[in-house]
C-alpha cells in the first residue's frame, strides 16, 4: 500500500485490490523475470541456511496466486490468457528453484484450489495448474482456498464446517502422483486419520489447532485424546497478530511457556474456588496441579458458567468440546467439586479456607430503558433457556456478540427476529470472520436488522426507536422483547469475607466484564501466583 511504501503497488494487471481498493501498476515482462529470479535466490538462501524444505506461497491472493487467477490476471502476453500461460510465472519459479536444489529437496507449492469468488479459480482449472506444477518439479501440493475477496472464508471460523477444504485436496490428489497436503479447520486426530485412510490426502496440516494445543501430536500418539485442548476457531489468534503478539482463547500459555510453569508449591494451602465457569475451572486445575488442597463450589447444577449459554448458539459445538476438556482436566486433579453449593460469607467462614478465589461471575444489571422493567423484558440468558416459550415474533435490543448469537439461535428455530443496535456495526467484540458470518446468516434468515438505532421506550409488545435526524418510530407486535445486561464487578462477597480470609482474589467476570479469553488467562495466572 502506498501509505507504507510511498510506491504504487504492482500486480499482473491493473485491477484494484478487492481488499484495499488500491489500483496497482501492471508488471512489465522484465520485472516479472526479475521477481522470478528473486524467488530462486530466496530458495537458494534457505537451502544454504540448512532448512529441510521450502514452501512457495501461491495461494490467498499473494502475487503468484494473482498470476494464476483469471480474476486478477488479464494480461495478453506470455504470462496471461490461457491456464497454461497464467501458470507460467509459477512454473518458472519452480523450475528455477529445482535447478538449484538437491534432487530430493522438498519444494512444496501452496495453492488456492478454489478462490470462492464468481470469476476466480475453481477446482477444475486448479487440477490443470496442479499438473503443470507437478511437471515443473514440485515435490508436493498444499491445497488451501480463497483470495482477499473471499478472506472471510480463508481462515475458517466456527461457522464453517470442520475440514471445509478437504474436498479440494481430494480433487487435486485425483490428478497428480506427488503428495497432497490437506488443510482447513482440521481439529482432531480422528478427522486427520480419516482423511488419510480415505485417500483424500497424503499429509494433514494443523495451524490454529497447534496454537490451541502444541502437544496434540504426542497426545494422539499416546492415545490421550481426552487431554487434547480443542481449538474453538474463534480466530482471536489471527486478530492478535496485527497487534504484534499471539494470544489464544483456550491456551493462555502460548508464547509464554517460560513464564507459565506449574511448579509444585512448597507451602500447600487450603483453597476455595467459588464458581465453576472458565476462570474458576482454570484456576482450580492449576492450583491443584501445583499441590494445593482445592475445593470448588458451584451454585448451579452444572459446571461451565456463561460458556453453557454461549455454546448453545449455532455452530458453537467446539465451545462445548472445550468446556468438556476444562471440566475433565479439573476432575483429573485432586480438587473436590461441589455443585448446588452457594457461597455466602457464613458458609465460607465455616469452611475456613486460607485462600479464596472468587470466580462467581459478574453482577448482571439490566440496561435502563424506559418501560423495560414493567413490560416483561427479559435478558439474553433467560431467552436462551426459555426459547421455546418466547413466541414467534421477537425483538432483541443490542446487537453485540450476545445479541447476534441469540438472534442466530432463535432465527435458526424459525423465529421472526428484529435486532436493534445503536452502533453502526453489528457484532462488535467478535473477530471479523465470525462477525461477517453471523451477520450474513441473519440476513439470509430474514432478520430485520436496525443499526444506528436507539431504543428509547419499551411497552407492552412494542418498542419505540429513534434514528438521528428522523422522527421516532413504533415497532409492535412482539411476543417477547430481550434487552442486554451490563456485566458489572461483583465485589460484595469479597468485601464480606476479607476480615476472616487471609487471601482473597477475584478473577474473571466477577472482577470486571471479561471475554472468555481473558477469564481463562486470568484463572491460570492466579493459579500460578498463589
Amino acid at each position: 500500500m502506498p501509505y507504507f511504501t510511498g510506491l504504487q503497488p504492482v500486480a499482473p494487471s491493473p485491477i484494484p485490490s478487492p481488499l484495499t481498493k488500491e489500483m496497482p501498476r501492471e508488471l512489465t515482462a522484465e520485472e516479472i523475470r526479475d521477481i522470478i529470479s528473486k524467488f530462486i535466490q530466496g530458495a537458494v538462501r534457505a537451502i544454504s541456511a540448512g532448512f529441510d524444505g521450502i514452501e512457495i506461497h501461491m495461494a490467498h491472493g499473494y502475487l503468484v496466486n494473482q498470476f494464476l487467477s483469471p480474476e486478477s490476471n488479464a494480461r495478453t502476453d506470455d504470462y496471461g490468457g490461457s491456464t497454461a500461460r497464467r501458470s507460467r510465472f509459477a512454473q518458472e519459479i519452480v523450475e528455477g528453484i529445482r535447478k538449484c536444489a538437491p534432487g530430493d529437496y522438498p519444494v512444496i507449492c501452496r495453492i488456492s484450489a478454489d478462490e470462492y469468488t464468481d470469476t476466480g479459480l475453481k477446482l477444475e482449472e486448479s487440477r490443470e495448474i496442479a499438473k503443470i506444477l507437478e511437471k515443473a518439479g514440485t515435490s508436493a501440493l498444499h491445497v488451501s482456498a480463497c483470495n482477499y475477496a473471499s478472506a472471510f472464508f480463508n481462515i475458517p471460523c466456527y461457522y464453517l464446517e470442520e475440514g471445509c477444504f478437504v474436498h479440494l485436496a481430494a480433487g487435486i490428489k485425483s490428478v497428480v502422483k506427488i503428495p497432497v497436503l490437506a488443510v482447513g479447520r482440521i481439529l482432531n486426530p480422528a478427522m486427520a486419520e480419516s482423511i488419510l485412510q480415505e485417500g483424500k490426502a497424503d499429509l494433514v496440516v494443523f495451524g490454529r489447532t497447534l496454537i490451541a494445543d502444541p502437544h496434540l501430536p504426542n497426545k494422539a500418539k499416546d492415545n490421550r485424546l481426552d487431554d487434547i485442548r480443542t481449538c474453538i476457531s474463534c480466530n482471536r489468534c489471527i486478530e492478535s497478530i496485527s497487534d504484534k503478539r499471539l494470544i489464544c482463547t483456550v491456551n493462555p500459555s502460548i508464547g509464554k511457556e517460560n513464564i507459565h510453569r506449574t511448579a509444585k508449591t512448597m507451602q500447600p494451602k487450603k483453597i476455595l474456588v467459588v464458581g465453576g465457569g472458565p476462570a474458576g475451572l482454570s484456576a482450580a486445575q492449576v492450583l491443584s496441579d501445583r499441590g494445593h488442597k482445592v475445593t470448588l463450589w458451584e451454585k448451579g447444577s452444572r459446571l461451565g458458567g456463561s460458556f453453557c449459554y454461549a455454546s448453545l448458539a449455532p455452530r458453537k459445538e467446539s465451545l462445548e468440546k472445550f468446556l468438556d476438556y476444562l471440566i475433565l482436566q479439573v476432575k483429573k486433579t485432586t480438587a473436590v467439586i461441589k455443585l448446588n453449593t452457594e457461597a455466602t460469607a457464613e458458609s465460607i467462614k465455616h469452611f475456613s479456607p486460607e485462600v479464596v478465589v472468587l470466580a462467581h461471575g459478574a453482577r448482571n444489571v439490566h440496561v435502563e430503558i424506559s418501560g423495560a422493567q414493567n413490560n416483561g423484558a427479559i435478558d439474553v440468558k433467560q431467552a436462551f433457556v426459555n426459547s421455546d416459550s418466547l413466541g414467534n415474533n421477537i425483538a432483541i435490543v443490542g446487537g453485540g456478540p450476545e445479541g447476534c448469537e441469540l438472534a442466530d439461535f432463535l432465527a435458526s428455530r424459525g423465529k421472526k427476529i428484529t435486532l436493534i443496535e445503536m452502533r453502526r456495526v453489528l457484532g462488535l467484540g467478535l473477530v471479523a470472520h465470525p462477525r461477517y458470518h453471523v451477520c450474513e446468516r441473519l440476513k439470509k434468515m430474514g432478520a430485520q436488522l436496525h443499526i444506528n438505532t436507539k431504543v428509547i421506550e419499551i411497552g407492552h409488545h412494542y418498542i419505540i426507536i429513534n434514528r438521528r435526524r428522523e422522527a421516532d418510530q413504533k415497532l409492535d407486535g412482539f411476543d417477547a422483547i430481550i434487552i442486554p445486561t451490563l456485566h458489572q464487578p461483583n465485589s460484595a462477597l469479597a468485601a464480606s469475607i476479607q476480615p476472616f480470609v487471609p487471601e482473597v482474589y477475584t478473577v474473571g467476570d466477577a472482577a470486571e466484564g471479561r471475554t472468555a479469553l481473558e477469564a481463562i488467562a486470568e484463572g491460570v495466572e492466579f493459579g500460578m501466583k498463589v
